[in-house]
Order: structure tokens, then C-alpha cells, then sequence
């Protein structure tokens, strides 16, 4: 059954690991895929995949951690395919250290900006638009985000917020039509570190 056949699907993080998964995957419903990653090359790659398996893409080189990025997006979606479906927000980055040990505190805030505001900034300029199709809005967290995980103090606290922040969203668009996912995966063998 194709249930994406014909929906704009908007996949953040889909250069690689599991947005690039989905996106293959997703690609035999022949959906309208838009892929967004910062990596314009392995995009470009991924969508040419995509679209031999099916799918109208369009590839939209992203930083999820800056809002204009994400506005523009957005913006490039509407425009090319005149709405948005699915929003799939799971872009992110990892960071392995021991908090001690830390010598940085950017990288904390970087992580927060990229895991945590890279799931508010596409839903924010994609909602108006989720709300006309009565969409989805799915948001790739971790068991980080349910429980604490040494030496992943700064990942398990972005996606703790990522976690509050879709599980309110739940909450607050029940009535809009608008359905609200956390996948929530345990280790996934992947280019995020």
C-alpha cells in the first residue's frame, strides 16, 4: 500500500544514516521527496538514488541549526510542490565525552543548536502548511531522550528537550489534525558520532 504516493515529504538529515535510509525506502511509494542535509554533494547522491526508485526529489542543501536555512526550506517545498505533507525532522549530531572532561561548552551549545532547534525550525515554518494537509510531523529523538546516558550528557539533554517539545506538540495540534511522532531508536550503526 503507498501511503506517501503523491505527498510532499520533507526529510532533514538525509545525506546520510537514517534519513538517508528513509528516504530510499520511502522513495517506491513515489512520494514527492524533499531531502535537506548541509552535505550538497551526498544530497545530490541521495536524491539521484531516490529518484531511480520512484520518487520526485528535490534536494535542498540545510542547516537545520539556522532558521533562515530551515525558512528557506520550507519556502523551496511549497514552492516546487505546493504544500508539505510530512515533516521528518531527523537531523542531529552526537558527542561522546565525559562531561569532566569537557573543554569546550560550545559544543554543548552547538549540539543544543542543531538536535533541539533543528526540530523547532522546520515545524515552525512548515506548520501553516501541515495544518492545510492534515500532515504528519515526525521527529527521529533517541532513548537518550527518555533516559540519562554516561558520557552522553550534552546528546541526552538535547534530545530530553527534543522529547518535551514534540510530546507538547502532540498535545497542542491533536485538535488541527496534525499527527505527531517521536521514534525514539535505540544505537543505530551510522555516520553520527
Amino acid at each position: 500500500m503507498a501511503v506517501y504516493a503523491g505527498k510532499v515529504v520533507i526529510v532533514t538529515g538525509a545525506s546520510q544514516g537514517i534519513g538517508k535510509a528513509l528516504c530510499l525506502e520511502l522513495s517506491a511509494q513515489r512520494p514527492r521527496l524533499v531531502l535537506a542535509a548541509r552535505d550538497a554533494q551526498a544530497l545530490a547522491a541521495v536524491a539521484t538514488s531516490c529518484s531511480a526508485r520512484g520518487a520526485e526529489t528535490l534536494a535542498v542543501p540545510t542547516d537545520v541549526a539556522d532558521e533562515a536555512s530551515c525558512r528557506a526550506l520550507v519556502a523551496a517545498a511549497v514552492e516546487r510542490f505546493a504544500g508539505v505533507d510530512v515533516l521528518v525532522n531527523n537531523a542531529g549530531m552526537g558527542m561522546l565525552a565525559r562531561f569532566e572532561d569537557v573543554t569546550d561548552l560550545a559544543q554543548y551549545e552547538r549540539l543544543m543548536r542543531v538536535n533541539y532547534l533543528g526540530s523547532v525550525y522546520p515545524p515552525f515554518h512548515a506548520l501553516p502548511h501541515l495544518k492545510r494537509s492534515r500532515g504528519q510531523l515526525v521527529a527521529v529523538s533517541s532513548l537518550a531522550g527518555l533516559c540519562g546516558v554516561p558520557m552522553r550528557s550534552a546528546y541526552a539533554a538535547t534530545k530530553h528537550a527534543q522529547m518535551g517539545f514534540f510530546d507538547s506538540l502532540r498535545i497542542e495540534l491533536r485538535p488541527t489534525g496534525v499527527s505527531v511522532t517521536v521514534i525514539a531508536p535505540y544505537f543505530v550503526q551510522s555516520e553520527i558520532r
